[in-house]
C-alpha cells in the first residue's frame, strides 16, 4: 500500500465530502422548495458523516486527513447563494450544480477504490460511492420534475 498516494486521494475525497456538506447546507438554506430543502439537508448530513467516517477509519493506518473543504468549494457555495437570490429558475440551476458535484465525487471515489488499500477501507468507500450514485439518481428524478 502506497500510503502517500492513498492519503492524497483520500484528502481529495474529504474535500469533496466537506464541499458537499457545506454546499448542500447552503442550498437547503436558500431554496423555497420543501422537497429540495429536505433532500439537500439530508445529503448535507450524509456528506458530513462520510468525511467523519473516513477520518476515523484511516487513523488506525496512521493517516491523518485534512479538516476542511476546498477553495473551489467555497466559491461554489458562494455562487449557489447568489444564484438562489437572483435567479428565476433556482431549483433547476441548483440541481444541475449538485449533479456536477456528485458526478465529480463519483469519479474520484471510483478511481480511489482501484488503489491498493485495506479491505475495510475499500468497503467503506464502496458503500459511500453507492450512496452517491443513489443521490445522482434522486437528483436526476428531481431534475425532470422541476424542468
Amino acid at each position: 500500500m502506497n500510503t502517500t498516494e492513498l492519503k492524497e486521494k483520500l484528502n481529495k475525497i474529504i474535500e469533496i465530502c466537506e464541499d458537499g456538506y457545506k454546499g448542500y447546507a447552503t442550498a437547503a438554506d436558500n431554496l423555497q422548495n420543501s422537497d429540495l430543502t429536505t433532500l439537500f439537508g439530508r445529503l448535507s448530513q450524509q456528506r458530513k458523516l462520510f468525511a467523519e467516517e473516513l477520518r476515523n477509519d484511516v487513523r488506525e493506518y496512521g493517516i491523518e486527513l485534512n479538516e476542511s473543504g476546498s477553495v473551489k468549494g467555497f466559491f461554489h457555495r458562494t455562487w449557489l447563494s447568489a444564484k438562489a437570490v437572483f435567479s428565476f429558475d433556482v431549483d433547476d440551476s441548483v440541481i444541475n450544480s449538485s449533479l456536477t458535484g456528485e458526478k465529480e465525487a463519483k469519479d474520484v471515489y471510483t478511481e480511489t477504490i482501484t488503489m491498493d488499500m485495506p479491505a475495510a477501507l475499500r468497503e467503506r468507500l464502496t458503500n459511500q460511492l453507492n450512496l452517491i450514485k443513489g443521490a445522482i439518481n434522486q437528483l436526476h428524478e428531481l431534475e425532470t420534475l422541476v424542468s
